[in-house]
């Protein structure tokens, strides 16, 4: 057999006695280092995906573990309060498509810190679209509005909700656009401003001096108003 093999190898290929015998030798050893990362990621994955599992269900327990601690006659006042008030809101009327975002207690993770593994946690919300809210909201420099989530593909009012649900909004910008120092490129990276906006931009800022405010934008004909509402929480002068 290995006679045949070098007989193939020197025939086809070329190669001496000497170079078959190093070939045979290299090919298994390639295959072998080829498929060890590929081995140690599965495995990784596997070990993050159980400690995930864990999460998850320590998360769960979170409710049943609750209703084992004693109540005392206050403590029930307060639960029928909150369940009294907690009916009130989900009758509220929605505005935008989303219902009105609740007051976050002590220990919740609020939206404007909830990582792309920690959207996850929401019925609905996978690796991808959660990667995808993380990489929007980054993108803007933050949310000033929770119909903001509505601009994500994938995402309705209703999966909107449930979002809020575990991980209540609050507005926060974290970057915000230096529109007087900033040229087309970095201006064009923001995802409200387009390339030609951002050339207008520049070309007005360059012709009329620098702006004072958002309202200026509205000099330039082809902005309307409500693309200037839309940008000027992320605007600094």
């Amino acid at each position: 057999m290995a006679d045949k093999l070098f007989y193939f190898l020197k025939g086809y290929l070329g190669f001496t006695r000497k170079e078959s015998r190093g070939f045979v030798f290299v090919i298994p050893l390639l295959l072998v280092l080829h498929a060890v990362p590929n081995l140690i990621s599965g495995y990784l994955r596997s070990v993050e995906q159980k400690k995930y599992r864990r999460y998850l269900e320590a998360a769960d327990a979170l409710p049943e573990i609750s209703l084992q601690l004693p109540v005392n006659s206050d403590t029930a006042q307060r639960t029928a309060s909150f369940q009294e008030e907690k009916g009130k809101r989900g009758s509220e009327r929605k505005a935008g498509g989303l219902s009105r975002p609740q007051a976050p207690g002590l220990n919740t993770v609020l939206f404007p810190e909830a990582g792309s593994v920690e959207l996850q946690m929401v019925s609905g919300v996978g690796p991808v679209l959660s990667a995808r809210i993380e990489a929007f909201r980054e993108k803007l420099g933050g949310f000033h509005s929770p119909a903001q989530l509505l601009e994500v593909y994938g995402i309705d009012g209703e999966l909107a909700d449930k979002i809020y649900a575990v991980f209540p909004f609050q507005a926060r910008i974290d970057r915000t656009i230096a529109i007087n120092e900033l040229e087309v490129g970095e201006l064009a990276n923001h995802p409200y401003i387009g390339f030609g906006e951002a050339k207008v931009i520049v070309a007005y800022r360059k012709q009329h001096g620098p702006y004072t405010r958002a309202a200026d934008l509205l000099q330039i004909k082809i902005f309307t108003e409500e693309w200037v509402d839309r940008i000027a929480p992320y605007l600094s002068f």
